[in-house]
């Protein structure tokens, strides 16, 4: 593919729509974590600059790749996911969690890419058989089998946010691929079904599935006036506190004085409300609703089933996290500890989401309209002047 119609056919819609939200990201972790480390104020804006540069590059690689190359892939690309899921759990505990393989100055979380790669193996499989069997209930037994496992490892960490994006996004990648409106709700009634055991049955029983924090994390947003919601509490202060146009970064007392938790990682949506105000809050969801239109905009552009459902997966990835983390925020969902795409602080996050923008780029540039069939040669009109004479003249003095 020539550089002039990679060019042409780029979606800069959202490649500007994702700078957008990303300089505001730089932006707030710049001013809200000025006076977290003694000695060196630009601690995380440099080391989050060098992450989304990185970002960059991977995503650059990912656009010029044709994602038909990862059908090939695909049970490698699975089996060293579950790989990397299991080392994990040998590296020791970071608050109660063993999510990070340590590599010197930076930590890799294999949870974060198995997103993606998730997603790669279910398109395949998806896109395989939604054209032998659409709307199996074989189709979705296949899509349990291989989604248990990563999402186990995943739980057991524990990291239940990211878990719940693994779902969202093979239930996206179902959905397109034909799954049925029944079907849909009966895996709906099961899902409150296995919550309402892990929640309430379960426990009462004497059987704890979830971690105490994790429980904590419920009953808090259930009751928000308990000290287990002190997060969500001081998140919806900042916000509350911003107004209309913000108190700017040095007026913004909840994230300077410390009172906002995860200021730079779990709550720098709240971060942007204190400090930016309502406009400043909102311009930032305008800009994440042009990156999910034009992410779900590309499975209509896809080239292939497994390009579209491709497409669609991380479409359901990135919508997840944003309206998780957004409600969350806002104390309309319990924490869960979902990145928001872009904009918190983190190596894996970061590099992930920006490869989902080059893939998205990617199933673009091979999609769209297909070209004109070739004219047959004895219908190709030849303009030479000769030729051009001959057609003007009737055809009694040729």
């Amino acid at each position: 593919m020539s550089l002039g119609v990679v060019l042409r056919r780029l979606d800069y819609s959202l490649l500007l729509a994702v700078f957008g939200v990303i300089a505001v990201g730089m932006a707030t972790i710049d001013s809200a974590t000025k006076a977290d480390i003694v000695g060196d104020p630009d601690y995380y804006t440099t080391r989050h600059l060098v992450y989304v540069l990185s970002g960059a590059t991977l995503a650059l690689i990912a656009l010029l790749v044709d994602p038909r190359v990862y059908r090939r892939l695909v049970w490698p690309i699975y089996g060293l996911t579950i790989v990397g899921l299991i080392v994990v759990l040998g590296f020791s505990a970071a608050r109660g969690s063993t999510r990070w393989i340590s590599l010197g100055e930076f930590n890799l979380q294999p949870s974060e890419i198995g997103k993606v790669a998730l997603i790669v193996v279910l398109a395949h499989i998806v896109g395989r058989r939604s054209r032998e069997q659409p709307g199996a209930w074989s189709t979705i037994g296949i899509v349990a089998l291989v989604t248990a496992p990563l999402f186990a490892l995943v739980f057991v960490q524990p990291d239940l946010g990211t878990s719940i994006v693994y779902l969202a996004a093979a239930t996206a990648i179902l959905f397109v691929g034909g799954i049925r409106l029944t079907q849909m709700i009966t895996l709906a009634l099961v899902g409150v079904a296995i919550a309402f055991l892990v929640l309430s049955l379960l426990p009462a029983a004497g059987v704890e599935v979830l971690r105490d924090y994790q429980v904590a994390r419920v009953t808090g947003f259930l009751d928000q006036d308990s000290e287990a919601a002190y997060q969500t509490t001081q998140s919806k202060i900042a916000i509350g506190s911003g107004g209309l146009l913000g108190k700017g970064a040095d007026g913004a007392t909840q994230t300077s004085g410390d009172f906002l938790p995860e200021h730079h990682t779990d709550f720098v949506f709240a971060v942007v409300g204190e400090q930016r105000g309502f406009l400043g809050a909102a311009l930032v969801l305008a800009l994440y609703i042009v990156i999910i239109w034009r992410a779900i905009r590309t499975i209509t552009l896809a080239g292939t089933m497994f390009e579209s459902l491709l497409a669609a997966g991380l479409a359901g990835m990135l919508l997840t996290q944003v309206f998780v983390n957004v409600a969350m925020t806002t104390g309309l969902a319990p924490t869960t500890g979902i990145p928001l795409p872009f904009m918190t602080y983190g190596g894996s996050n970061t590099l992930t989401n920006l490869i989902v923008v080059g893939l998205l780029c990617a199933v673009q540039l091979r999609g769209g309209v297909a070209a004109p069939p070739p004219v047959p040669a004895h219908e190709v009109i030849v303009n030479t002047p000769a030729a051009v004479r001959e057609r003007r003249e009737p055809a009694g003095r040729r």
